[in-house]
């Protein structure tokens, strides 16, 4: 069937169970000129095959992964835009510099070692990338500085910290005078989103608490972060209460932070 669609443009493809063979056998003869959107758990050992054939290619969704090397490394994406993979995949994906939106996803366990060369290959995309979700590590403690130095041009940020041992208990935020400092380093930064396990303030769903962190987070002496308008509070993940919760700058009649709405928890590759 698939061999008939010479004009689709968006494709999902999600299979279970299949061996190499078997999907080698699937796509050995699919040749989607027109294909612009794919989203597909397909092994990249048979993609490296297909996807130079889908030239036009601008949303990859990437749900499987290699190991340390990528099988995609070499292929020519010109018209690539939207990428999701995972972390030690993203680097042969983004270094042709034309990558505008970015979520990396933690799929294996490679993605603690992948990540600062992942960074690093940030750099390619530095001009175009300017809207980055990512899943960070706690070891990463300068993790605004470290994605400012390569992408400084992000309007969005989506920063999910990944699983940690229990007695981990310093963040990157709990300098809030620093996170402060660091989250200026993106001037153009108009929208962020923070999801973590724990608890950002002393009492979970105190309004002024978290009001007062968001101060700290964005304000020098009254004056706010030139362009952030919108920052959504994610924590207590794990509890089965909790809700993201989306703030609002508003100037008018000298109020600051307005709380919007307790919003649905997203899918991990949306942005909200």
């Amino acid at each position: 069937c698939l061999v008939l669609l010479w004009h689709l443009e968006d494709l999902e493809l999600h299979l279970v169970g299949l061996s190499h063979s078997s999907w080698v056998h699937v796509l050995r003869s699919a040749n989607f000129n027109d294909l612009k959107n794919l989203s597909t758990n397909v092994p990249h050992s048979v993609l490296c095959h297909f996807l130079p054939k889908a030239i036009n290619v601008q949303h990859l969704h990437l749900l499987s992964y290699c190991g340390n090397l990528c099988q995609l490394d070499n292929i020519s994406f010109p018209h690539l835009t939207d990428v999701t993979a995972a972390t030690a995949c993203v680097i042969p994906l983004t270094n042709q510099g034309h990558v505008e939106c970015l979520s990396v996803v933690d799929l294996g366990p490679e993605g603690t070692t992948a990540f600062p060369c992942m960074l690093k290959s940030l750099a390619s995309s530095t001009l175009t990338l300017t809207l980055l979700h990512i899943n960070f590590d706690l070891s990463d403690c300068d993790i605004l500085k470290c994605i400012s130095e390569v992408a400084p041009n992000l309007t969005a940020l989506k920063l999910i910290e990944k699983e940690s041992l229990p007695q981990v208990r310093h963040r990157p935020w709990n300098g809030s005078s620093e996170w402060r400092n660091d989250l200026r380093r993106f001037p153009r930064l108009h929208r962020f989103l923070l999801r973590t396990p724990i608890s950002l303030v002393r009492t979970p769903g105190i309004k002024w608490e978290e009001l007062d962190l968001l101060q700290a987070w964005t304000c020098i002496k009254s004056m706010p972060h030139p362009n952030l308008m919108y920052i959504t509070l994610w924590y207590l993940v794990e509890s089965p209460s909790t809700t993201p919760k989306s703030w609002k700058w508003e100037t008018r009649n000298g109020i600051d932070w307005v709380l919007q709405v307790h919003v649905i928890p997203p899918q991990w590759n949306q942005f909200i």
